[in-house]
């Protein structure tokens, strides 16, 4: 079916869905990106720091929150800059299952044992249970990614519809 003659036809009329550029979408995933690091990265290690700087000793390290942040916000970012392809719901799996590794590693440091200063007492704070209930997070999103992964390629290019409506 063609256009009436003297009518522009944009792509979204035709398809349903309008994808932004690559380059919005890049510029788009950069400005995500500051407050994901903000909050993943800088602020724990600066609290670690501060915290390590007063002499206790927390058992999971500031290189070790670094490196499991700025893998979150880095997969985050190509996630956001690939979603309109095939690609996003392997992305939504590697980064639940990152986030889930992270979790998994931070239950091990459980129970957390803080000795007052002087060593005359100590009291031990248990947190893996509520660490666990937040396993069921990264989970579903593992499940999402599953289930889009297989959606594309079962019917590709349906999904795009609802995420870039036109």
């Amino acid at each position: 079916m063609s256009a009436p003659r003297g009518r522009v036809t944009f792509a979204s009329e035709q398809t349903g869905y309008q994808i932004p550029s690559l380059g919005y979408r890049i510029l788009m995933a950069a400005l995500r990106l500051i407050p994901s690091f903000l909050l993943l990265v800088l602020l724990p290690v600066a609290a670690l720091a501060y915290v390590n700087a007063r002499g206790y000793a927390l058992p999971i390290s500031e290189d070790a929150v670094a490196v499991w942040g700025i893998l979150l916000v880095a997969i985050a970012a190509v996630q956001y800059i690939l979603k309109p392809t095939p690609a996003y719901g392997p992305l939504t799996v590697l980064y639940s299952a990152v986030g889930l590794a992270y979790l998994a590693y931070a239950i091990t440091l459980s129970p957390y044992r803080f000795v007052l200063p002087g060593g005359t007492a100590s009291v031990a704070a248990g947190y893996s249970e509520f660490l666990e209930l937040l396993l069921i997070v990264p989970a579903l999103g593992i499940l999402a990614g599953l289930l889009t992964t297989v959606e594309d390629l079962r019917t590709p290019k349906e999904r795009l519809r609802f995420d870039f409506p036109g």
